[in-house]
């Protein structure tokens, strides 16, 4: 028994997760069709998220509202201002058109994303 020569486990270095992803979902009402759909969108982009080694779940923004105009999105807008603290790195989101409640805010939001 003495031939035998111990093992020493050295376990592997994780990866680090560096870029903070956040997650915006929105839907237009809150009727139970429209509730599913927003927790399908936060379960797909958490799976996404999760599954990238390099990312890391920094915040959802889920918001509820119509898309008219002045309508009030404070997740949105919450993501917005964490962006401009540099709290998140990329956004996640299943369509375009759930960020783009008007033309004004389509134009502005990556106009201020290149600001930072």
């Amino acid at each position: 028994m003495d031939n035998f020569k111990k093992v020493h486990f050295i376990p592997p270095i994780p990866q680090k997760r560096d870029k903070r992803i956040g997650i915006y979902c929105r839907v237009s009402t809150n009727s139970s069709e429209q509730l599913q759909s927003l927790a399908a969108q936060v379960s797909h982009l958490t799976k996404i998220t999760a599954a990238t080694p390099q990312w890391l779940l920094a915040d959802v923004y889920m918001d509820i509202s119509t898309s008219k105009t002045g309508s009030s999105r404070k997740e949105f807008n919450r993501m917005l201002d964490d962006c401009t603290s540099h709290k998140l790195d990329i956004i996640w989101e299943c369509k375009i058109v759930c960020v783009k409640s008007n033309c004004a805010d389509l134009f502005y939001a990556p106009y201020w994303g290149k600001q930072l």
